[in-house]
């Protein structure tokens, strides 16, 4: 049945191929079964090289030769509309209609397919299509899987190389679509949940793509408690992220006789129920520089590598924080916890920093500033600590110029440098007129600062960091003894001797006495030795009234310690050594919490009374020895009397004894009666 219906199809066929080639028979001739069979064939070749005409219809090239003998006799037959070659059917709509417009029929390469493109885009399709898979067929899902995984990889990547810009790029898409408030709302929700003061945005947050950093101007940070929501104003529409906060505590809804209150009051003159027993602040700062890193928070140290904050304004209330005076707080209990997440800054530089700051107890309102700083490494657990070893900072507090500096030499060489080989970094702290009732808030109520009434301070100290455990190694340590044995022959060198931080003082200062030498023990724990050279002048000092908190020693010594400092009031120079484990300084965030201040006190008192009781010694030991030398002298005198005039002694002996010139010129018993009697 198949091989009659080609036969019946042949001969349909044949009268159409009989007359376009006149090398076959005519139609009447007697045609057999196998010419059909011929004839079928060369008519579906004719189709084909018809199609292949078709297609290269608009090239200059000439179409390929027939496939067979019989192709070239029958070309006619092919329809105008052929379909499209199998070869493309996997092709795009764009690539397909590219390569439909080539002149060949082998599959088309890069460079074919960028002849016949029109336009940029165009090309760039070409281009991107041969990168990514080296061919022009459609994507699969192998080929959107390995783009999905490219892509999240390189984004990945991206984040933990450059994660400042990558939020650089975030930040500037959304000021590009007006969604910088939401942004700016969302990082001030929580970073207010973290920290537990309130955080607020007043601009957007614009990416600084010269510097790699991402800058928060007009940023708003306050610690206050929870009060009644202030009046209604107008909120300007730059500041769109501060609306819908409890900013109360502005410094700008404050009077002047409001800041001056001993307590704060809540709003409606009822007293706070919560604990406020806490330093409370208002600071707005203009700008603040941050660079991000993710591997330092998956590493625990927080997200922020470092930063840059210029032109911080506010208050710092203290005025609420009490204590009992009958329990004594004990510093190292207020010691801060480290926890996972706590922020390690590599690097913090301040720049026209000025708070005011009230203090409890109505002590006066004092300011306190900070023209420019460097810390090369901030940390949350080793705040103060830090602070002591950044490279420079100078400010001002009270009026009071400080600075915190390297210290310098003239002639300074490298065996001088390797001098303190044990000590990893040194730091100078200099602050010039400071008045003493800041001292005398700082200490406790036993020591002889509180006995002064008024008075300045000028302190010096010099103070000397161990070196880290984790960067020591045996080269080191073979230096640090090839420094030593250098040193040591050089120590009498007075040109590598440091420059002094003061002028020289026509007597020695106050010293105290010293104590066990642990600085060269290597065997000991880290310790941070700190030299004072204080100053005093312009003193008044008074016995206090009350003297419970004094010990016996101390009231002993109290009357003439106060008569020392009032006797020599223009200038009392105390230089001591504070020795400080270096654990002291783990969660300290002041000065009180590490116990410095105390250290101090103890060691000016320490110096003071070993100065009175020398003092008083020598007073002492002058009276005796003016005593044993008129003594002395009398009796010389009267020897050399008895020997220049002998008669007049013998004469002064009898007169003494009750004898007359006969006994004394006579020879003779001594009678021990009266023979009168």
């Amino acid at each position: 049945m198949a091989l009659r219906q080609i036969l019946k199809k042949a001969a349909r066929q044949t009268p159409l191929v009989l007359a376009r080639g006149s090398a076959l028979r005519t139609t009447a001739a007697k045609l057999d079964r196998y010419d059909i069979i011929r004839t079928f064939f060369s008519a579906q070749a004719a189709l084909v090289v018809k199609r292949r005409e078709l297609a290269c219809a608009k090239t200059r090239e000439s179409p390929k030769p027939p496939i067979n003998d019989h192709d070239s006799a029958t070309t006619g037959g092919a329809k105008p509309d052929a379909p499209v070659p199998q070869n493309y059917d996997n092709y795009p709509p764009f690539f397909r209609r590219l390569a439909m417009s080539l002149p060949h029929l082998p599959r088309p390469s890069r460079d074919d397919f960028l002849k016949v493109a029109t336009g940029f885009w165009a090309r760039a399709r070409i281009r991107f299509k041969w990168f990514t898979i080296k061919s022009f067929r459609r994507f699969n899902a192998d080929d959107m899987s390995a783009f999905v995984t490219w892509f999240v990889m390189s984004q990945t990547l991206w984040i933990f190389v450059g994660t400042t810009t990558f939020f650089s790029v975030i930040f500037a898409t959304a000021n590009s679509l007006q969604l910088q408030h939401y942004i700016a709302r969302a990082i001030s929700d929580y970073l207010t949940a973290e920290t537990g003061a309130t955080v607020i945005f007043e601009s957007a947050i614009v990416p600084k793509w010269k510097d790699s950093r991402i800058s928060f101007k007009n940023v708003f940070i306050s610690r206050r408690p929870p009060t009644a929501p202030p009046p209604p104003r107008r909120i300007d529409t730059q500041h769109f992220a501060a609306s819908g906060y409890d900013i109360s505590g502005h410094p700008g809804y404050h009077r002047v006789d409001d800041e001056l209150d001993d307590a704060p009051l809540a709003v409606g003159g009822g007293e706070i129920d919560e604990d406020i027993n806490y330093s409370m602040f208002d600071l707005n700062i203009d700008s603040v520089d941050v660079t991000l890193s993710l591997w330092r928070w998956l590493d625990g140290k927080g997200l922020i590598e470092d930063a840059v904050i210029k032109g911080v304004r506010g208050t710092l209330d203290r005025r609420s924080v009490h204590w009992d005076p009958d329990n004594p707080l004990d510093p190292a209990s207020f010691r801060h916890v480290s926890r996972p997440g706590d922020f390690e800054l590599e690097s913090l530089q301040l720049e026209d920093v000025l708070i005011t700051v009230y203090q409890p107890g109505g002590f006066r309102p004092y300011t306190a500033s900070i023209f420019q700083a460097d810390i090369r490494c901030f940390r949350k657990q080793w705040i103060f600590y830090d602070f002591l070893c950044a490279e420079n900072i100078v400010g001002q507090f009270d009026n009071c110029l400080f600075s915190l500096h390297k210290p310098q030499s003239i002639g300074r060489t490298t065996e001088k440098d390797l001098k303190d080989g044990d000590w990893g970094r040194m730091s100078r702290i200099r602050i010039d007129g400071v008045n003493i009732d800041h001292v005398q808030r700082a200490t406790t109520t036993e020591g002889p600062i509180s006995w002064i009434t008024s008075g300045k301070v000028d302190a010096v100290l010099d103070i000397k960091f161990p070196r880290d455990p984790e960067d020591a190694s045996q080269l080191n340590a073979i230096l640090g003894e090839i420094a030593d044995a250098i040193s040591t022959s050089l120590s009498n060198n007075p040109v590598l001797e440091r420059i002094p931080a003061q002028r020289g003082l026509a007597k020695p200062p106050l010293q105290a006495p010293e104590g066990e030498k642990i600085a060269g023990d290597d065997n000991s724990k880290p310790r941070v030795i700190i030299d004072i050279d204080l100053r005093f002048r312009d003193l008044k000092a008074a016995v206090p009234l009350f003297t419970n908190d004094l010990s016996y020693v101390n009231y002993a010594l109290i009357r003439p310690i106060v008569g020392f400092m009032n006797a020599n009031r223009t200038l009392v120079p105390i230089r001591c050594r504070v020795v400080k484990d270096l654990s002291d300084f783990d969660g300290s965030w002041t000065m009180w919490e590490s116990g410095l201040m105390d250290e101090v006190s103890l060691q000016v008192y320490d110096a003071m009374a070993y100065h009175v009781m020398q003092a008083n010694m020598n007073r002492r030991l002058k009276t005796v020895s003016l005593w044993s030398l008129q003594m002395t002298a009398g009796a010389v005198l009267s020897t050399l009397r008895t020997l220049v005039d002998p008669m007049s002694a013998r004469v002064r002996e009898a007169y003494a004894n009750g004898r007359g010139l006969y006994d004394v010129f006579t020879p003779g018993p001594v009678l021990d009666f009266d023979p009168f009697a």
